[in-house]
């Protein structure tokens, strides 16, 4: 198949245009030619929320009116969206029927409407169309998760699976728990206020947090970002997360203060955002909230 590239969402597309040409022009009343949307599993035919990166197929079946009998002349496919209209097919016809179908893939997000309109010989038209909204992914949000020091209850050390931290005597001699961490918590006179990976080889220096027990250490990794501690809270329910640079990754963010956002990346390929909410005034503690994809 043909495939092409645009920009809206920069869409890919492939088309199959089947035609077929019978019959004689009719000189009667003419109530228009016939579309229809192809649908089912494989299709989308009316209004749709997807995901960023998503791709779909839409179709279309056409006739000529079974009362005048007039040949269909032209058919034209629109995607149109922040009112600049992109032409998917815009072609020319000399047959009864016309049998159509495109995949679109949607790489940022917006809302569009896709629409099609089909003519005949005696000027009749007949159109459909829908929307497609297009958002980011699905997230997971915790907020005022708090992390402690080695010898605090409400532990070091973070689940983003579960959403909740757990502390040295829970990790340190049960693995299934070590499997959980994707990252935990310090403060020291080097690197102050510090997010780590449990791979991380100055957190493996902190005999406290009995780090060297672990059979399974995460590799976590960080990056900053020009997320601002208001754009976090004003993520929603889907959210497209900055790029990752592997090129500039850590593992572990230092000198942490209030209102700090960083990027990051679990072991197992998901992307999330932590912003710093408190770091208190006494002992070694600190106040998250996390967000990232679900």
């Amino acid at each position: 198949m043909k495939k092409w590239k645009f920009l809206f969402a920069a869409l890919m597309m492939s088309t199959a245009v089947f035609v077929s040409s019978c019959g004689d022009d009719g000189e009667e009343t003419d109530p228009g030619p016939s579309l229809t949307l192809k649908g089912g599993a494989d299709y989308t035919d009316e209004d749709a929320s997807i995901e960023i990166g998503t791709t779909i197929k839409v179709g279309v079946i056409g006739g000529k009116s079974s009362v005048s009998g007039n040949k269909l002349t032209h058919f034209k496919c629109v995607f149109t969206s922040n009112n600049v209209p992109t032409t998917l097919l815009d072609s020319t016809l000399n047959s009864d029927t016309f049998d159509w179908e495109i995949e679109l893939e949607f790489n940022s997000t917006g809302t569009g409407i896709i629409s099609f309109e089909l003519t005949d010989k005696g000027s009749m038209k007949t159109s459909k169309s829908f929307n497609i909204t297009v958002q980011g992914p699905e997230t997971t949000k915790f907020s005022n998760v708090e992390l402690g020091s080695w010898n605090d209850a409400i532990g070091s050390f973070f689940a983003t699976s579960e959403g909740i931290p757990y502390n040295v005597t829970q990790t340190s001699t049960v693995p299934a728990n070590q499997a959980k961490i994707d990252f935990l918590f310090f403060k020291g006179a080097t690197y102050f206020n510090t997010i780590a990976s449990p791979d991380d080889v100055d957190a493996n220096t902190i005999s406290d947090l009995k780090l060297n027990l672990w059979t399974n250490k995460k590799q976590t990794r960080f990056n900053t970002t020009s997320v601002t501690a208001a754009q976090f809270d004003a993520i929603g329910t889907n959210f497209v997360f900055p790029n990752f640079d592997f090129g500039s990754q850590t593992t572990k963010a230092t000198a942490l203060e209030e209102n700090d956002v960083i990027l990051f990346k679990t072991e197992g390929g998901k992307i999330g955002l932590i912003k710093i909410v408190d770091l208190y005034t006494k002992g070694d503690k600190m106040k998250i909230d996390v967000v990232m994809e679900k």
